[in-house]
This record gives structure tokens, C-alpha cells and sequence, in this order.
């Protein structure tokens, strides 16, 4: 292996040298049309799987516990939350049936891939951590007492897999002409304007002077909220949760001070560096040689989930019309979870849908598991 993964100031040069390749790809014709996103967490999975850098590190988990609770009050100084409430109504109801189409996958999902005894519980496992998270997975596969280590290390592979190939795939929807035609999107038309771009995710490149005094003070204040944020979580006996505060906390510059909001200057940017770093990690743990192994039955089971889902999420908002950067985010909200939902549509420019997709990711994070063990017992019956 080309990076060792107990080195970690080579790990972190591999981290920073992918956000840069992501930020470089924004700028060319091909990388807008992916978005920095994709080029990340594709980059990401090429280097991992040709066993050039590793595919866990000590230095990826914690870029992975401290990078997105820093880059999310990076992202959301100046956001205005009488925008988010006139503008994002449908979120919720899109994240609802967008859980629907979960659960039903994972149904259909039990009946079309044999997987014996464990069946159902991967059935609830799988439907936990596409409303929820990670976090549900686990207590899922806890309640219901699935023991075989090997199962479980297929089940895990084959969801980061197809997770990092999911967001890839859901995110370049906006790039496809039929389905903004099928589900325009004032959120996307918006962000084009404010822009003054005319693809999705396409931004001019404008050079501004360096303020080391609003970027620290823009840092100092992140780390602090992201500090208070979990110790209030913790002191409120809500810890799994703690990422709700540190959002609560990081829209207060917009609501109280927009003045002092408006001077942070250079905040966005380095948002969009730990949210680049953030999804790098995502696509190096993406282990696609295991699933041509005794994963693949598993993955073809997670596979069936995340299709069932996609289409009854956008079929249903095609159906209504719903705005179509609505549908992608809250798609990831569901899939991905709220630690990416929120971050990924920063990277689009999507401002206005960071909080509702937070919020929404939170939510799953909250029914998840109910849900994932509710579906678990019903198919062992």
C-alpha cells in the first residue's frame, strides 16, 4: 500500500490533496457537471480499492467524528431561517415518503434474495440505516442478536458501498435534462440565479483577498458551537443527537447578528473542504472487491432497498411536481443520513435546504431503529 494507514500525517496529505482534486474538478467543464461531491467520493473509492491508500485509518475516524461538526456552522453562518420556512415545506413530506419507499424495499428486498435465517433481520437492519443512519444499524442488528461476524462484515461493506454509490447516483440527477423537466426545481433556479451560474453545482471561480482575521474568527467560532453543541446534548442526556444542537447553535449568527454573519467572510469555502475531506472518507471505506465475494448476495439485497426506494420517492414527486433538489436532498437524508444530506446540498448551493435536510436526517435518526425492528419481527413471524 502506497499510504499506510498508521501514518497520519500522510493520511491527512491524501484528505487534503482529494478536497483540492474535488475544488480543481469544479472548475473544469466535466467536474461542475458531477459536482465536486461525486469526484470526491469516486476518487476516493479508485484509490482505495487499487490499495493505493488505505480503506480504514485511525485518521479517517477522526475526520469523520470532527469534520462535519465543524463544517456545519461553517455552512450555515448567515443562513435565514424565514427563507428556509417559506421555501421548504415539502421537505418533510418528501423525507416521509421517501422512508416509505424504505420500507417497502426492504420487504420486497426479503422476498427476492434469499438470505435464510437472517433474512429478516438484515431486512430491518438495512431499512434502519436507510431512514436513520449508522448509529440505527447497529441497534438493529443488536436487538434482534445477529452474531455471525461474518454476515455482519458483508452487511457493513456492501452498505458503505452501496451508500457512496447511491449519493454519486442521486446526485447527478439535477445534471439530467428529463428529470428537470419531469420535476422543475425553483430551489435549483435560485441558486443558479445567486450564482449567476447556469448548470447545477456550476460556480464561477472568483479569486478574493485572504482576511486571516474573519477566517479565524470564523474557525474559533465553528469549533466553539461544535464544543457547546455536544456538551449541551450531553448535559440534556440527548449526546446521540448532539449534531441538532451544534446546528441550533450555528443559526444564530443569521437570526441575531446578520450583520456579524455577513463579515465571516471565507466560511463557505472551508465548509466545502471538510465536507470534501468528509466524503473522501466515505469513498475510500467503500470496499467494492468484497462485494464480488460472499458480500454480493448482501449486496444485491441493499441494491433492491435503495432502487425500491428511488422510485417511489421520485415517482411520487414527479407524480406531484415536487422541486427536484427537494427530492434529492431528502433522499439523502434518508440513504445518507444527516451528516451528509446537510453538507451535500451546501455543495450544491442549496443553502436554503441545509436545516430541513439536518432536521429530516435527524428525525430518521430518531424512527430508525423503531422501524428496523418493527420490520425484522414481522418477516421472522
Amino acid at each position: 500500500m502506497l499510504v499506510p494507514a498508521d501514518n497520519s500525517f500522510a493520511v491527512w496529505a491524501v484528505l487534503f490533496g482529494g478536497a483540492a482534486f474535488a475544488a480543481w474538478a469544479e472548475r473544469t467543464r466535466w467536474g461542475r457537471r458531477l459536482s465536486g461531491v461525486l469526484v470526491a467520493i469516486l476518487l476516493a473509492m479508485v484509490l482505495s480499492n487499487l490499495r493505493l491508500i488505505p480503506r480504514a485509518s485511525p485518521t479517517y475516524d477522526a475526520a469523520l467524528r470532527h469534520l462535519i461538526p465543524i463544517a456545519i456552522p461553517l455552512l450555515l453562518f448567515g443562513t435565514s431561517l424565514r427563507r428556509i420556512v417559506r421555501d421548504t415545506g415539502w421537505m418533510l413530506a418528501a423525507f416521509l415518503i421517501g422512508a416509505a419507499g424504505t420500507i417497502l424495499g426492504a420487504l420486497i428486498a426479503a422476498k427476492a434474495v434469499p438470505l435464510g435465517v437472517d433474512g429478516p433481520r438484515l431486512a430491518g437492519m438495512f431499512a434502519a440505516t436507510y431512514i436513520g443512519g449508522g448509529l440505527n444499524f447497529m441497534a438493529v442488528a443488536q436487538a434482534t442478536q445477529l452474531t455471525d461476524g461474518a454476515r455482519m462484515a458483508a452487511s457493513i461493506a456492501a452498505d458503505n458501498l452501496v451508500t457512496a454509490l447511491y449519493i454519486m447516483a442521486v446526485m447527478a440527477l439535477p445534471s439530467i435534462a428529463l428529470a428537470r423537466r419531469l420535476m422543475p426545481s425553483p430551489v435549483m433556479a435560485r441558486a443558479a440565479q445567486d450564482h449567476g451560474t447556469t448548470l447545477p453545482g456550476d460556480r464561477p471561480a472568483v479569486v478574493v483577498p485572504l482576511d486571516k482575521l474573519a477566517l479565524t474568527l470564523s474557525l474559533a467560532l465553528a469549533f466553539t458551537m461544535a464544543a457547546t453543541g455536544y456538551w449541551l446534548a450531553d448535559l440534556a442526556g440527548l449526546g446521540g443527537f448532539g449534531i441538532l444542537f451544534v446546528s441550533a447553535l450555528a443559526l444564530a449568527p443569521g437570526q441575531l447578528a446578520p450583520s456579524l454573519a455577513s463579515r465571516l467572510g471565507g466560511h463557505e469555502d472551508l465548509g466545502m473542504i471538510a465536507v470534501y475531506m468528509f466524503l473522501f472518507v466515505m469513498g475510500a471505506s467503500a470496499d467494492v472487491w468484497a462485494m464480488l465475494g460472499s458480500a454480493l448476495p448482501v449486496f444485491l439485497f441493499a441494491v433492491l432497498i435503495v432502487t425500491v426506494h428511488m422510485a417511489v420517492l421520485f415517482g411520487a414527486g414527479a407524480l406531484l411536481k415536487m422541486d427536484l433538489a427537494t427530492l434529492v436532498i431528502a433522499s439523502n437524508a434518508c440513504v445518507g443520513g444527516s451528516t451528509s444530506a446537510g453538507p451535500l446540498a451546501a455543495a450544491r448551493g442549496w443553502q436554503e435546504l441545509v436545516t430541513p435536510a439536518i432536521l429530516c436526517g435527524a428525525l430518521g435518526n430518531a424512527i430508525g431503529t423503531f422501524i428496523g425492528v418493527g420490520i425484522a419481527t414481522f418477516l421472522a413471524r
